[in-house]
C-alpha cells in the first residue's frame, strides 16, 4: 500500500488518469484495477483507466447503468466485494484476465461527485482466495471518492475547454464578420465615392480649361480651382479611409507583410518595424492576425494624435506559444496612473483594450511624462 500523499499526487497532481492506474492497483494490493466513468447522459459506464493496460478491450467496454455488478454499483451507489466473480461481458473478462471457467475476487466502489451523484466506479481485482476485507472496503470507499473528485475535475476541465473552443469560434466569426464588413465598405467607397470624385475632378478641370480664354472669368476660374483642390483632397482622404478599412496585404500576404506595409503608410512618423526572421507566425489564426493588425494601426494613430511622437518602433515576435506586439514611441508620454479608466479612453486606447479583451490578450501600457509610451500586447496562440 502506498502513502496517502503518493495517491493524492497520482490523482490530483496533473498525471493523466490511465497513468494513475498502477498507483490505484497498489493502493489495495491488487492485481489490477478498472476505472469506469459515467457518460454525460448517465446511462453507461466506459473505461477511463485500465491497469494492466488493455487498450483494445478497454475501447469495447461499455456497461449500462443497472447491468451486472459494476452497473448496479453505479445505480445504487453502494460498494460491494465479491470473493468469487465471473463476469459475462467479454471485454471485461479479457481486461480481468479471466479464461474459460475462470473467476476473480473483486471490489467495486462508487465514485461520488460534489453533489453526491455517482460519476464513476472503481473496480479492483485479484486472484481467487484473496478476498477483500472490511478494512480494504473502507479504504476503497475513500479512494473511490478521491477518484470521483478527479473525474469531476476532468469533466469540468473538458467543459471549460469546450466552452473556450466555442467562445474562440464565436470570436473568430465576429472578427471575420467585422473584417468582411470593412471590406464591403471599402469596396463601396472605391467603386462609388472615389470614382465619383475622380469624375468630378475631370469635369472641373475641363470646366476650368474652357474658361481660360474667356474674358471676365477670373472669379469663376478661382472657384473652379478651389473646388478642384477640394475634390482632390476628398479623393486622397477617401483613399486613406479605404486603406484604413481594409488591408489587401494582410489578406493576401499575412500579418508580417501587412505590418511592414503599415509602417510605411504613416507619413507623420518614422516607423521602424522589427521582426525576427526566424519566428514562425504562420500559426497565428486569421482572426487574431486581423485583431493585432488593427491594434497596431490604432496605436500608430494614437502616436500621431496624442503623443506628438516623431519616431516609433513597431515590433512583432513569437514567444513560445504566444505572440507579442509592441508599439513604442518617443513622444511626450503620460502618467499611466492618471488614466481615467483602465482602457484609457481619453488617450485613444479604448479600442485597443477592447480588441485585446476580445482575443484574450494581455495589454500593458508603459509610459512616463517626457519619456514616450510603449504599448505591449501579449496574445496566446
Amino acid at each position: 500500500m502506498r502513502s496517502t500523499r503518493a495517491l493524492l499526487d497520482a490523482l490530483m497532481g496533473g498525471v493523466d488518469l490511465p497513468s494513475a492506474g498502477a498507483v490505484l492497483a497498489d493502493e489495495l494490493d491488487s492485481d489490477g484495477v478498472v476505472v469506469l466513468v459515467a457518460t454525460p447522459d448517465e446511462r453507461e459506464l466506459v473505461a477511463a483507466a485500465v491497469h494492466p493496460p488493455a487498450p483494445g478491450p478497454a475501447r469495447d467496454l461499455r456497461v449500462p447503468f443497472g447491468s451486472g455488478v459494476t452497473g448496479t454499483v453505479a445505480t445504487n451507489g453502494l460498494a460491494i466485494t465479491l470473493d468469487d466473480d465471473s463476469p459475462r461481458t467479454p471485454a471485461l473478462r479479457e481486461i480481468l484476465g479471466i479464461g474459460a471457467g475462470g473467476s476473480v475476487s473483486r471490489m467495486c466502489v462508487p465514485c461520488h461527485g460534489l453533489d453526491g451523484a455517482v460519476v464513476g466506479v472503481v473496480s479492483w481485482h485479484r486472484a481467487v482466495g484473496r478476498p477483500y476485507g472490511e478494512d480494504e472496503l473502507a479504504r476503497g470507499r475513500v479512494v473511490g471518492d478521491l477518484v470521483g473528485l478527479r473525474l469531476l475535475a476532468d469533466r469540468l476541465s473538458s467543459d471549460v475547454r469546450a466552452h473556450r473552443s466555442e467562445r474562440d469560434t464565436l470570436i473568430a466569426h465576429a472578427i471575420s464578420a467585422q473584417e468582411s464588413e470593412r471590406r464591403r465598405i471599402a469596396g463601396d467607397l472605391h467603386d462609388g465615392v472615389s470614382q465619383a470624385l475622380v469624375s468630378l475632378g475631370y469635369h472641373l478641370e475641363a470646366a476650368g480649361d474652357s474658361l481660360v480664354e474667356a474674358p471676365g472669368t477670373e472669379t469663376a476660374r478661382r472657384r473652379i480651382a478651389s473646388a478642384l483642390e477640394l475634390s482632390r483632397l476628398a479623393y486622397d482622404e477617401t483613399r486613406a479611409a479605404i486603406s484604413g478599412l481594409h488591408s489587401l496585404v494582410l489578406e493576401d500576404l499575412g500579418l508580417v507583410a501587412a505590418l511592414e506595409s503599415l509602417a510605411r503608410s504613416v507619413p507623420q512618423l518614422s516607423v521602424d518595424f522589427r521582426h525576427p526572421v526566424h519566428d514562425d507566425l504562420s500559426v497565428v489564426p486569421d482572426h487574431v492576425a486581423a485583431a493585432l493588425y488593427r491594434i497596431a494601426q490604432e496605436s500608430l494613430q494614437n502616436a500621431v494624435k496624442h503623443s506628438e511622437a516623431t519616431e516609433v518602433v513597431l515590433s512583432l515576435r513569437r514567444a513560445g506559444d504566444r505572440v507579442v506586439l509592441g508599439v513604442s514611441d518617443n513622444g511626450v508620454g503620460f502618467d499611466v496612473r492618471a488614466l481615467p479608466t483602465p482602457a484609457g479612453e481619453g488617450f485613444g486606447l479604448a479600442s485597443v483594450a477592447e480588441r485585446c479583451a476580445l482575443i484574450g490578450a494581455e495589454l500593458r501600457i508603459e509610459s512616463l511624462s517626457g519619456r514616450g509610451t510603449a504599448v505591449i500586447v501579449d496574445c496566446p496562440l
